[in-house]
């Protein structure tokens, strides 16, 4: 008996009881969910524009736990707007430094140092590090204070000034800011996954530059030409 000949299944029909009831079973569930977690709505941000990229004093590194690999994605972002990872290693900690060598990385839990081709991601140097560990604090901010108001989330730097004010949920985050070595800019992480970027004046709202961070696994945003923090044991910037 061909399949166009055989009797259809009575259980498969769409408007089958039995169906409708899970049908109806998982719109309950994904309710009960939103109700108790909620949905963060995140504030709409452009991506970068022209002038933004054109302005941009250079590139933003940072790393990433890649889940599909099981590895730690190196990760760096151009003023162009292209993201990509240059390197996935399982010795990856936290991208602390890009200078004229390349960029600078803490690996093994915080015991060692290497020295990466910002292009092609290759280790060109492993610097000796005498007796070191180290463990980074949490969401490096570079001293801008993030704070809320009557639903308006206000981002300010070290001198008093705004850079950022918006209506946002009270859920939404800002998690790392790393201010450019010449100022102007400021890069931060959002609890939305984003790599945003703002001018240091606060003349134009943020602009989205990556999306896809993992942002929860990390503490450092490293600018190209930022020099490693002072706080390094092993690192000063007379060396």
């Amino acid at each position: 008996m061909t399949d166009a000949l055989k009797p259809k299944d009575p259980a498969r029909s769409a408007g089958d009881p039995r169906y409708l009831v899970v049908a109806a079973g998982i719109l309950l569930i994904v309710a009960a969910l939103v109700l108790a977690f909620g949905i963060v709505r995140a504030p709409a941000l452009d991506g970068l524009t022209d002038a933004q990229r054109a302005d941009l004093p250079g590139g933003i590194a940072w790393t990433q736990f890649n889940e599909r690999e099981g590895c730690t994605d190196l990760m760096v972002a151009r003023p162009d707007g292209e993201a990509r990872s240059i390197a996935c290693s399982t010795t990856l900690d936290e991208v602390v430094g890009w200078t004229d060598e390349g960029l600078m990385i803490v690996t093994g839990w915080g015991s060692g140092l290497e020295i990466r081709d910002p292009v092609t991601g290759e280790v060109t140097s492993t610097p000796f590090v005498d007796s070191m560990f180290w463990e980074p604090e949490e969401e490096r901010s570079d001293g801008v204070t993030i704070e809320r108001t009557d639903g308006t989330l206000v981002a300010t730097l070290p001198s008093g000034s705004p850079i950022w004010e918006v209506e946002a949920d009270a859920r939404y985050e800002v998690g790392i800011v790393s201010i450019s070595p010449d100022g102007e800019w400021a890069a931060m992480t959002d609890s939305a996954e984003r790599l945003l970027v703002v001018r240091a004046d606060g003349s134009e709202p943020p602009a989205v530059w990556a999306t896809g961070l993992q942002n929860w696994s990390r503490a450092y945003l490293a600018w190209e030409g930022a020099e490693p923090p002072p706080e390094l044991p092993f690192w000063s910037p007379s060396v």
